[in-house]
């Protein structure tokens, strides 16, 4: 039993450095996947200064993606379902664990170049929660130039395939 135990901390420390941390999570998505998932995002990236850890994007559908997390801390890959959604030209990604009862974990994702993408944490001390994407997305949109509304610390990450 505390060898599961120890297993479970490993791997959601694991999932924390990858995936930056503990965002602000929702049980529900801030739109529907539409947003095109375009080619570029597609490859194999690497954290800076993450060890070796990687993150895979691949296509699921044209509005989704298959991300698939590895790093030296866990021997085995976590899998997580993405989309976008774009308010008022600000990409962010709905990440949710491969699982049926995980929430969604919200980033802004910019893309810098063909090479790098800058991922800032949604934070997690936002107290409002929604039942419904609608009104999640209205509240993004009207504290999305906040200060508060993103942790400070942002992630970069280059394409190495």
């Amino acid at each position: 039993m505390k060898t599961n135990k120890w297993l479970n901390i490993i791997g959601a420390a694991a999932i924390a450095t990858v995936l930056m941390g503990c965002p602000y999570t929702s049980t529900v998505p801030l739109s529907n996947p539409t947003v095109k998932v375009s080619d570029s995002f597609v490859g194999t990236w690497e954290k800076q200064n993450g060890d070796g850890a990687t993150l895979e994007i691949s296509k699921a559908s044209e509005t989704t993606m298959k991300l698939t997390e590895k790093s030296s801390a866990t021997a085995e890959p976590v899998y997580y379902m993405a989309h976008f959604t774009d308010i008022a030209g600000t990409l962010f990604v709905n990440v949710k664990e491969d699982s049926e009862y995980s929430s969604y974990n919200l980033y802004k994702i910019e893309k810098q170049g063909d090479f790098k993408i800058v991922v800032s944490e949604v934070t997690p001390y936002i107290k409002e929660t929604f039942d419904n994407s609608d009104a999640m997305k209205k509240f993004f949109e009207a504290n999305m130039k906040n200060s508060y509304f993103f942790t400070t610390e942002d992630v970069s990450y280059f394409k190495v395939k």
